[in-house]
C-alpha cells in the first residue's frame, strides 16, 4: 500500500481518503465539462432526467440528493441554455416533468464518452478488477446509507 508524502492520523482514515478522492474526481470532471459548456451538476440532472420515465424537479432532487431550491436553479439554467424543458404532467397538471431537449440528448451522448475517457485515465493505476471492486463498494456504501442519496 502506498503512503502519502506526509504520514498523519488523517492519512489512515478511509473517510479522509474518500474525501480527497472525491475532490480529485470533481476537479477532473470539472475540467472535462468546461469544454462541453455544462457543469457536472447539470450533467447529473440531464442524465437523471433522460433515464427516468417522468421526472419532476422534486424527484430529481431526491434521486440526486440535491436541495429542491438548488434544483430549481439548475433546471432554470438548463432551460435558459436550451437543454431542458418543463412540460406539464398529463396525470397531474400541477406538476411539471423535466424533459431533456434533443440538443441535451446529443450533449449527453458526447458527455458520456468524454467522462468515460476521463475516468479511464483517472483510474489507470487500478486493474480492471480493482476498478470494478471500487465501483461495487462505492455503490454498496451509498445504498446502505440512503440519507446520502435520499432528500426529503
Amino acid at each position: 500500500m502506498s503512503t502519502a508524502e506526509w504520514d498523519t492520523p488523517l492519512w489512515h482514515m478511509t473517510g479522509f481518503r474518500l474525501i480527497k478522492l472525491g475532490e480529485l474526481v470533481q476537479a477532473t470532471t470539472a475540467a472535462v465539462f468546461g469544454s462541453l459548456e455544462i457543469t457536472s451538476r447539470q450533467f447529473h440532472v440531464l442524465s437523471a432526467a433522460a433515464s427516468l420515465p417522468t421526472p419532476s424537479q422534486k424527484e430529481l432532487s431526491r434521486v440526486l440528493g440535491v436541495d429542491p431550491n438548488v434544483m430549481v436553479g439548475l433546471v432554470d439554467d438548463l432551460e435558459a441554455q436550451g437543454l431542458a424543458e418543463r412540460v406539464r404532467n398529463p396525470q397531474d397538471r400541477r406538476r411539471y416533468i423535466v424533459t431533456p431537449t434533443d440538443k441535451a440528448r446529443r450533449l449527453l451522448e458526447e458527455s458520456y464518452a468524454v467522462v468515460a475517457g476521463a475516468e479511464k485515465e483517472l483510474f489507470a493505476s487500478l486493474s480492471d478488477q480493482e476498478r470494478a471492486d471500487l465501483h461495487e463498494l462505492a455503490g454498496r456504501m451509498l445504498t446502505a446509507n440512503p440519507r446520502v442519496t435520499k432528500h426529503e
